[in-house]
């Protein structure tokens, strides 16, 4: 195991989940971290959240001030939940922060951000980035700007189930395609990359779930996506998000859970995720479900690699987690100043009762990355 724990933030009676953040460097050096903060509830991804922040100025050894950033009454009166935020330095200068905006009653989630240009203390109106119709699933800490100066936000977007007696009433939604939203104004405007898919014919039921981003040379864009194969698949674009390849099985084999991917200042690039598929007889649970047992989505052991050929090949797997009776998910990452890495990532265990509401930030010190 390497690295320090810094931050558990637990559930409470008043806060029943912690969950999906992302770092952002602010120009006096500090560091500010946003992450769902849910409030009363079961720790469902239904239940009221908003996105909430606080900072380090201590280069990520600790973590304090915790204050609320976006409200969900922000983006409508008729949105019950936002979460999953990614920071992003725009071309202004400002701060963007992108998360999700959900009606459920609708099954209804579209992708908003909003604009800082002082530093996280207040927000602009939030701005839609997505089309208005579907269920939209983007990750925290996935969107990115190219060398270009493209934003990109990747999204899975499934399409709405209408019911046979109630041809306009919506009952839920279908497998994922991948969507990629772009921006070359700095977020003035968005445009939707064309719909891919994973063929039926694959054994995939899912479709395309949480797609993550890596740029790997101007315009040639890495998709790797979450999938209930065994499997990240993956899709390529030759035209900075334009277009993208059909999604096929990648190397990495994987739980039902995402890959995070980051380009290091060294050029190496990290990835974090959960290596060990859900084979028939590994179970997703601690303890029976009927007597409180803890659901952990299998998503265990958690650990991290590093490539330096431009994400062909992750040699060595370092564990960072390995604790059986707790599930990792949800990674961010962030170089700091000192060429050290922050993580944070769900790591919810016995008592929790869901893998999904406690929340995990550590500090691993450049030394032990070298």
């Amino acid at each position: 195991m390497i690295g320090r724990l810094i931050a558990d933030l637990g559930p409470s009676a008043e806060n029943c989940r912690n969950s999906e953040g992302s770092f952002l460097e602010l120009k006096d050096g500090s560091i500010l971290f946003a992450w769902s903060r849910y409030g009363i509830g079961d720790g469902d991804d239904g239940d009221v959240c908003e996105i909430w922040g606080m900072i380090s100025r201590d280069g990520g050894e600790s973590f304090d001030g915790s204050r609320r950033l976006i409200a969900r009454e922000d983006v409508s009166d008729d949105t019950d939940n936002i979460m999953s935020a990614s920071l992003l330095r725009m071309k202004n200068g400002d701060i963007g922060l992108f998360f999700l905006a959900k009606n459920h009653e609708n099954h209804r989630c579209r992708v908003y951000f909003a604009r800082s240009a002082d530093e996280g203390e207040s927000w602009s109106a939030p701005l839609l980035c997505s089309v208005p119709e579907g269920y939209h699933v983007v990750n925290n800490d996935r969107v990115i700007t190219t060398s270009a100066g493209r934003i990109l936000v990747p999204a899975a977007l499934h399409q709405s189930r209408y019911s046979k007696r109630d041809p306009n009433k919506i009952t839920g939604v279908g497998p994922g395609s991948l969507v990629v939203y772009y921006s070359d104004d700095d977020g003035a405007t968005f445009h939707a990359s064309k719909p891919v898919t994973i063929p039926v014919s694959s054994g995939c039921r899912t479709g395309v779930q949480e797609p993550g981003l890596l740029e790997l040379s101007p315009d040639r864009i890495l998709c790797v996506i979450r999938t209930n194969s065994g499997r990240q698949y993956e899709s390529f674009s030759e035209d900075g998000g334009e277009t993208w390849t059909e999604p096929l099985p990648s190397k990495f084999t994987s739980a039902i859970s995402p890959l995070s991917l980051r380009r290091l200042r060294d050029e190496r690039v990290v990835a974090v995720w959960n290596p060990v598929p859900v084979y028939n007889g590994r179970s997703e649970w601690i303890g029976p479900e009927w007597l409180g047992g803890t659901w952990t989505g299998a998503r265990n052991p958690l650990v991290m690699s590093f490539s330096t050929d431009n994400a062909e090949n992750f040699p060595e797997l370092i564990t960072l987690e390995d604790d059986e009776t707790r599930g990792f998910c949800y990674a961010a990452i962030h170089e700091t100043r000192d060429g050290g890495l922050l993580l944070a990532y769900c790591a919810g265990g016995l008592g929790d009762r869901n893998c999904l509401r406690r929340l995990w930030i550590r500090k691993i010190s450049r030394d032990e990355i070298k």
